[in-house]
């Protein structure tokens, strides 16, 4: 776009609309410009720079408190091995300037491709300043990723791409939502827990302390009401406005703090008069600041994995967070109709794999013999056993009455009350039907997944604290039992104490060898089973069990446990509708999944 070309483009301008235009004035071709409605409030602004692209500041003004700034930028075809760090210098005073600016444009960069030095310098230097890439498809015929949305702000996110016929780059479209409003409109109910001083938690919890059924299903109600009645007394449930994470990264200290508060104060000057001595001292700041950032961050993930070398689960953490600088781009917005559309997704995923598997042809099977040893009862617990059980549990679900910690700070009120339960419910072989329901909250399976497709949702059920404590305590007696008289094959680690999938992998290791070392032909088979727990047909499963010695009133309690399960999405501040899962078509317990294993 020249100044020539200035009638075809006020031609092309639809009514309503405005256009802020820098034109390349020296050659052919190039050019920049914005088009915007005109009832919005749009600055823009250039600047004398070395850079090697055409740019144009923009300022979109959407209420009197919020503010988008922004650059587009395009840089022609040409050598790139110095745009990476021109580039910073360039607009970090603007990117340090607002939380909500974004950097947008054609940067003729090939963002796809991880192992270009050019690139990878590129996308590191602009994560120093905190933005971040929010494009993740191809942005070109080409299969290219050469039109990006670089920003650090919570309320950017990327939308789609679509075809434009007149040219061979996509349209890129995004989203700007105004943070302060939109989370104005929602609100999550909460308690103040850990506002309440212990001493009062336990005198209330004592004296408001229920006469208890004998029946287990309502003795578990009573158990809920008498806690949720205590809690209304203590902490009252308060809609408060829905939160957002605001933490900082591990690396970001005081003193980067402080180097960020020292390049805004520079800017600001420079802008107030727009001197050179200014903006080389801005310039002077920034890339101290940069450079202050590099090592900051160096030194922390140093000191992390020199204090976790033997902590497993942090060093993955740790990996993550290097190998996926960009995670979460892609935020779950919660809506109704989002947790609606997840219950569906996954009941019909369950059922769809279920129909499958009755066109197949099934095995004949003939009913096992009575074991000679047999398993005819749960052993009830004692209070000290309770209690035990409750502190190795550090998670519950939304639908309990009090969170986790409160469980644990109050065992010696609440243990005993919850152990009458638990002897109750294997006395008579039934399982609570209020703690058989399942919340399930989602998981994106990749940091740059496409959250508008469902299949990248992973389903996490979050379990009601008793319901844990519960299935601890016959896990703990059905392991025991098949491992007293020999019933567990020598060679499963899963869901076995002291062997995981290390164990397995040295033992499939050492087998391939031996068989190699003989000469042997070695062929190794993996199978990935889809939904494999979710789909347990349970009564093969309680056939099983019955074969392994599973029988009277703790087989009968497991199939109380298997039936009239339900579950419903959570994402808060909304819940889907209660979802009746089919006989196979909710997870199998700890237990059950031990025994099946076995078998």
């Amino acid at each position: 776009m020249n100044a020539s070309s200035a009638p075809d483009i006020a031609i092309a301008i639809p009514d309503g609309y405005k256009i802020s235009r820098r034109d390349r004035t020296n050659q052919v071709g190039g050019g920049i410009a914005i088009v915007f409605k005109d009832s919005i409030n749009v600055t823009t602004s250039t600047e004398d720079t070395p850079l090697a692209a055409e740019h144009l500041h923009f300022q979109i003004h959407t209420d009197p408190r919020t503010t988008l700034r922004g650059t587009l930028i395009y840089r022609p075809p040409g050598p790139r091995a110095l745009f990476s760090d021109s580039i910073t210098d360039f607009i970090s005073p603007h990117a340090l300037a607002s939380p909500d600016y974004i950097l947008l444009g054609d940067l003729n960069f090939h963002l796809e491709q991880n192992n270009d030095p050019n690139t990878t310098a590129l996308l590191a230097n602009l994560t120093n300043l905190g933005l971040k890439q929010l494009v993740n498809t191809p942005t070109h015929i080409a299969g290219h990723t050469l039109d990006p949305i670089f920003s650090a702000s919570n309320h950017v996110s990327f939308s789609h791409s679509s075809v434009i016929h007149w040219t061979d780059h996509r349209c890129v479209h995004f989203t700007f939502r105004r943070g302060s409003r939109h989370l104005r409109t929602q609100s999550i109910p909460r308690r103040h827990w850990n506002k309440i001083p212990a001493e009062q938690l336990l005198s209330t919890l004592s004296d408001n302390q229920p006469t208890f059924s004998t029946d287990p299903n309502d003795a578990a109600l009573s158990l809920t009401h008498w806690i949720t009645n205590c809690a209304d007394n203590l902490a009252p449930l308060r809609h408060l406005p829905r939160q957002t994470n605001t933490k900082k990264p591990l690396w970001f200290t005081d003193t980067l703090k402080e180097s960020k508060k020292n390049s805004c104060t520079l800017e600001k000057a420079w802008r107030k008069d727009h001197t050179a001595d200014n903006m080389s001292a801005l310039k002077n700041a920034t890339r101290e600041h940069h450079q202050l950032i590099r090592a900051t961050k160096r030194n922390s993930f140093t000191d992390r994995l020199e204090k976790n070398t033997h902590n497993s689960k942090e060093l993955f953490n740790i990996v993550k967070e290097l190998s996926n600088p960009n995670a979460n781009v892609n935020a779950i917005t919660p809506s109704q109709d989002l947790c609606n559309s997840l219950a569906t997704f996954f009941h019909r995923k369950i059922t769809d794999l279920l129909d499958s598997f009755r066109h197949q042809t099934q095995p004949t099977t003939t009913e096992p013999t009575t074991p000679a040893i047999t398993l005819n009862a749960w052993t009830h617990i004692n209070t000290e056993e309770t209690k035990a059980t409750m502190n190795t549990i550090h998670s519950g679900a939304p639908s309990d009455p009090c969170p986790h910690f409160i469980f644990n700070k109050a065992d010696d009120i609440i243990a005993p009350h919850l152990q009458t339960i638990i002897n109750s419910s294997f006395a008579s072989a039934t399982f609570p039907e209020s703690w058989k329901h399942t919340e399930v909250n989602t998981l994106l399976k990749k940091p740059t997944a496409d959250p508008s497709d469902l299949k990248n949702f992973c389903p996490i059920s979050l379990l009601p604290f008793p319901t844990k404590v519960i299935e601890k305590t016959v896990n703990k007696q059905l392991t025991n039992f098949l491992e007293d008289n020999n019933l567990l094959d020598p060679s499963q680690s899963g869901f076995r104490a002291n062997q995981s999938t290390e164990t397995a992998l040295i033992s499939v290791t050492d087998d391939i060898r031996t068989l190699m070392d003989n000469g042997e032909t070695v062929a190794l088979i993996l199978l990935d089973l889809s939904a494999a727990f979710d789909t347990v047909c349970h009564r093969t499963l309680i056939s099983r069990l019955r074969s392994t010695g599973i029988q009277g009133q703790a087989l009968d309690w497991i199939t109380s446990f298997l039936s009239n399960r339900s579950q419903r999405v959570y994402l808060p501040p909304f819940r889907s509708d209660p979802t009746r899962s089919s006989a196979a078509s909710h997870k199998a317990p700890r237990s059950a999944r031990l025994s099946s294993m076995s078998t």
